[in-house]
């Protein structure tokens, strides 16, 4: 039998998650949807799924597994949409930077014998400086080389985190097992705040009488502090992971105002001393980072195993199911 794997949402994660399951085809059968048709007509020509809907329910209702690849501003419209579609023992996996908010809502609305997993990829280092989200971005080893975090709820089985674990390593990736609530507050750090800090900068600058001049001498600096407002997590309804991750976000943005008080002040004191070191542990700190995220040996973290057969995999879609049914 073949395993119906749907996938919501056609930019570079969704659409990569189907190449990286081509050579599979003849155990998993890949659909995909996205509310801008050319996207999913793209992805399908890049050989990333076996057909396209046009309509988001007509991808849902026979799939056993659903993964949302969605701009975070259209998750709960979209969980709305999908939910009643959802067939018995099937299991729905969100891949967004939002955790505990998103799992809630979507407890909320499924049934007992529908059930939710919560996964976050990171990204192959080979790749690590594209930030566009568009399809042509895609990669069929767009998670090699990289970990996926699974969270989950009192309600995540098992059964679930082990069909997130195989499928994570279909992908390439090594799992990183990890409580929802820390995620968040990770996530806020990781992705909300540089996003949110490009545009403060932004309004910093521009919003200033002399951006009319000064927009003539902006170079390589500017560019790369500002690329990132174009590559947020939504896509209509900007700043609604910031709204959805309030508190953290909010921490976070206290910890960038300290920082930045911290140099003020050393620059008002003319401390060239603690200046100098300010600058040199940032330096120190991001070559560091840089070549522990090239070398990726999260193996020391996660544990790096076989990956599982599809026949194992489908195994255990459907004992997932039946073993729920049976309670």
């Amino acid at each position: 039998m073949t395993i119906n794997l749907s996938v919501i949402g056609c930019g570079k994660i969704g659409t990569s998650i189907g190449l990286a399951l081509k050579n599979r085809t003849q155990e998993i059968h890949r659909t995909c949807f996205d509310r801008i048709p050319v996207l999913s007509k793209q992805a399908l020509e890049m050989h990333a799924f076996d057909q396209i809907t046009l309509r988001i329910n007509d991808c849902v209702e026979n799939a056993d597994v659903v993964i949302l690849a969605i701009p975070v501003d259209e998750l709960i419209i979209t969980i709305d949409t999908i939910y009643p579609f959802l067939k018995s023992g099937s299991i729905l996996i969100d891949t967004s930077p939002i955790k505990i908010n998103i799992k809630e809502y979507i407890e909320d609305k499924l049934p007992e014998d529908r059930y939710f997993l919560s996964f976050f990829p990171t990204i192959n280092p080979a790749y690590i400086h594209e930030a566009e989200n568009s399809p042509e971005f895609a990669h069929e080893d767009l998670f090699c080389n990289s970990l996926i975090v699974l969270t989950g709820s009192e309600r995540t089985s098992n059964e679930a985190f082990n069909l997130g674990t195989d499928l994570s390593k279909f992908l390439g990736a090594q799992v990183l097992f990890a409580d929802p609530y820390e995620v968040d507050g990770l996530l806020a750090a990781t992705e909300i705040l540089p996003k949110l800090i490009s545009a403060a900068y932004i309004h910093a600058v521009m919003d200033q009488p002399g951006w009319k001049e000064g927009r003539k001498l902006t170079n390589n600096a500017f560019t790369s502090l500002t690329q990132l407002i174009t590559h947020l997590d939504e896509r209509e309804d900007f700043g609604k992971s910031a709204e959805l991750n309030q508190e953290n976000t909010i921490r976070t943005i206290t910890n960038m105002i300290n920082s930045l008080k911290n140099i003020r002040d050393l620059l008002q004191e003319e401390n060239s001393s603690a200046i100098q070191k300010w600058y040199q542990e940032s330096l120190d700190n991001h070559k560091k980072w840089s070549e522990e995220r090239k070398l990726a040996a999260w193996n020391k973290i996660a544990g790096k195993e076989d990956i599982p057969s599809s026949a194992d995999f489908f195994k255990k879609l459907l004992g997932f199911g039946k073993k729920r049914k049976d309670k």
